[in-house]
């Protein structure tokens, strides 16, 4: 009776186990890079980042270089497929994080088209799970269908949208403990900047940051001048490396030497490839977020401007 019982037992393990893969077979056929790239999300990276992160050193201050690309309202599956390939074919720099700000609804379609290297960032979270909140997207959704950043307080939706500086704290709150890495943008309007306030301001948005975000391991800073924005205009290098470094002093005596040192600060704003060599030759800019070149070809050259 017994040998009967673990020989049906054994019987249904198999089975199970047959169908269990049959079924990943078949989503991994669908959706292979999206499988690929949540198995080295969950499985691998922390180890392999443990293993190379000290030998990854991309400016003096051993932060790592990150470019994110911000599509915004902007593709459809066919422009969407075409950079997702040149990105693929590209030389990128290994010694640059590169991330992608896809729609919303393009996501998972451009989660399956991109090497795992690169990674893919909603555009705007909410600040709770789930509930009664027509079109809003949770973190824990973002990272379903493969995403493993967000970008939150873009001067687009604090102007447009009038997101405050607590509203959107408290979605970077959230988007952290849900295990999402979070771009947190800041920057100041032309207004500002010619009335002098531009420390005011970009210190007032980061105080609001701060009162909700204990751990900065999974935040990038990304210092976007507004005026500059989709203008064409672009802050002179020297410039932006004055914000930065008044960001720098700001960490230091407001969180920590610790985390001024670590955290990464991007420049955002009318970013080419004709600036962006310039641009990250600056001790303090770490990376940028870039809008309308990541569309275009010219978006490896911003990558590799350090390279």
């Amino acid at each position: 009776m017994d040998m009967n019982h673990s020989a049906t037992n054994l019987t249904l393990d198999a089975l199970k186990s047959v169908v269990s893969q049959a079924l990943l077979g078949k989503f991994t056929a669908v959706f292979p890079k999206l499988f690929k790239c949540q198995w080295k999300t969950y499985e691998g990276q922390k180890k392999l980042y443990a293993n190379f992160s000290k030998d990854t050193v991309s400016n003096m201050s051993g932060r790592k270089f990150c470019v994110g690309g911000n599509w915004k309202m902007n593709g459809d599956q066919k422009s969407i497929a075409e950079i997702c390939k040149v990105l693929s074919d590209a030389q990128l720099d290994p010694n640059t994080d590169v991330v992608i700000g896809c729609p919303a609804i393009y996501l998972m379609f451009a989660r399956n088209l991109l090497p795992c290297s690169i990674g893919v960032a909603g555009q705007n979270a909410y600040k709770v799970a789930k509930g009664a909140f027509t079109g809003e997207i949770s973190p824990a959704m973002l990272k379903d269908v493969g995403a493993d950043w967000v970008i939150l307080g873009h001067s687009e939706r604090r102007a447009i949208f009038k997101e405050s500086d607590e509203l959107i704290a408290e979605k970077a709150e959230h988007a952290l403990a849900e295990g999402l890495k979070v771009i947190a943008c800041i920057g100041e309007t032309l207004e500002e900047r010619e009335a002098g306030r531009t420390n005011e301001v970009v210190a007032r948005q980061m105080c609001a940051y701060a009162k909700k975000i204990r751990d900065w391991t999974n935040v990038v800073v990304a210092y976007e001048p507004v005026w500059a924005i989709g203008t064409g205009k672009t802050a002179t290098p020297d410039q932006a490396q004055e914000v930065h470094a008044f960001l720098r002093q700001w960490l230091t005596e407001n969180i920590s030497k610790e985390v001024s040192n670590t955290l990464r600060i991007q420049y955002g704003g009318s970013v080419t490839a004709a600036n962006a060599k310039e641009l990250a030759k600056k001790p303090d800019i770490d990376g940028f977020l870039v809008g309308g070149a990541s569309l275009k070809p010219e978006f490896v050259d911003i990558v590799n401007a350090r390279k």
